[in-house]
């Protein structure tokens, strides 16, 4: 069974990296690890623009897809797919929830260099799909079976 809605935000509660994929206008993919945040039924994320290939291929309009995994058995995990947006409100105050969830130190220390980069911007994902799945629960064997991983918000 996928996670239900307790289940899915304990588990992005922890403070794990997202991979997040993007393509380009040649079709060439990319993924990288960010640090994310997820609250609102959305997840957000930060990247710059104009200096970061993923930031210029999202600015172009790329979709993206976002990977985050335990590393622990029972494996878990959370697949989403969208086209993020710049989000434009209250970009200080997002980026220190991102960054001190990683570290409150660190992310304070990161969040005094990131609010002088002229291109660093805020992103918010709102899934237009999402999977999730438990192998503790037997998800391996529903996905042999054919079974949807397709979670509801």
């Amino acid at each position: 069974m996928p996670l239900d809605r307790e289940q899915l935000e304990a588990f992005l509660a922890e403070p794990r990296l997202a991979h997040l994929a993007t393509v380009s206008r040649t079709g060439r993919p990319s993924i990288r690890p960010v640090w994310f945040l997820w609250t609102e039924d959305a997840f957000w994320f930060t990247t710059r623009l104009q200096a970061r290939r993923g930031g210029r291929e999202m600015s172009a309009g790329s979709e993206v897809a976002v990977s985050i995994a335990s590393d622990e058995r029972p494996y878990r995990a959370v697949l989403a797919t969208g086209t993020p947006q710049v989000w434009k409100q209250d970009v200080p105050a997002w980026l220190e929830r991102i960054a001190v969830r990683y570290g409150e130190r660190e992310g304070k220390n990161w969040l005094q260099r990131a609010l002088a980069e002229p291109d660093r911007v805020v992103l918010r994902l709102v899934p237009d799909e999402l999977l999730t799945w438990d192998y503790g629960k037997g998800d391996s064997r529903r996905q042999a079976a054919g079974q949807s991983m397709r979670t509801a918000l």
